[in-house]
């Protein structure tokens, strides 16, 4: 499998494969991992002093107040994933599922033969017809329809960054083609300080999810 990984806000793609080296392990050898960073300056996200090196930038991927930011974050992953795809999956924290999410409930992303997304501590997708108008509002299931491609939604039962954002993306989702894990951490990637059988349980979600044929 090739996955397609984006960052959250405020960190950046060494401190993302940093934050995912567990699950990329348990993962195995079998499976590439392409990381797409951000290009906007960002101030650094709290709580990840630990991962941080001196020479570190921190990015984020669009400024959620500018319709026109977001389009061109968009616009900009989908001539990245022309380029260098194709990707069998998304795997995105927080921001990047965000953008993901809104990439893929576009023309292009519908379009695209990804074959199922892995989002943890996901922001929710901004609507596409309203962003074409220059109106930043999430997509409404019920107006613009329900993204329908295979996810898994993972976040932490002491995520208090917005939870609700979190129960936005999932309610985006057809329920047809998605899957909840809710871990006991916080706004963060499940890693080697958690439980293992938590890491081994997403891994083997994802697996199932991404030869799944739905």
């Amino acid at each position: 499998m090739r996955f397609l990984c984006l960052h959250g806000g405020g960190t950046n793609n060494r401190i993302f494969e940093l934050q995912l080296a567990s699950i990329r392990y348990d993962l195995g050898p079998g499976n590439s991992f392409e990381f797409v960073e951000g290009c906007l300056a960002h101030g650094m996200f709290p709580g990840i002093d630990s991962l941080v090196a001196p020479s570190d930038g921190f990015f984020a991927y669009f400024d959620p107040h500018s319709a026109k930011s977001i389009i061109n974050a968009v616009d900009d992953l989908q001539k990245y994933v022309e380029t260098e795809g194709p990707f069998d999956a998304v795997l995105a924290f927080s921001q990047g599922c965000g953008l993901a999410a809104t990439w893929l409930a576009t023309a292009h992303g519908k379009n695209y033969a990804i074959k199922a997304a892995v989002f943890f501590s996901g922001e929710p997708a901004f609507s596409p017809k309203a962003l074409e108008q220059g109106v930043i509002k999430n997509l409404d299931p019920l107006v613009d329809g329900s993204i329908i491609l295979p996810a898994l939604h993972i976040w932490g039962a002491r995520d208090d960054t917005n939870p609700e954002r979190n129960k936005m993306l999932y309610e985006q989702w057809d329920d047809r083609a998605r899957a909840l894990l809710v871990h006991p951490g916080a706004h963060e990637l499940p890693g080697s300080a958690m439980d293992a059988l938590v890491v081994t349980d997403i891994v083997h979600r994802i697996r199932r999810l991404c030869s799944s044929e739905t």
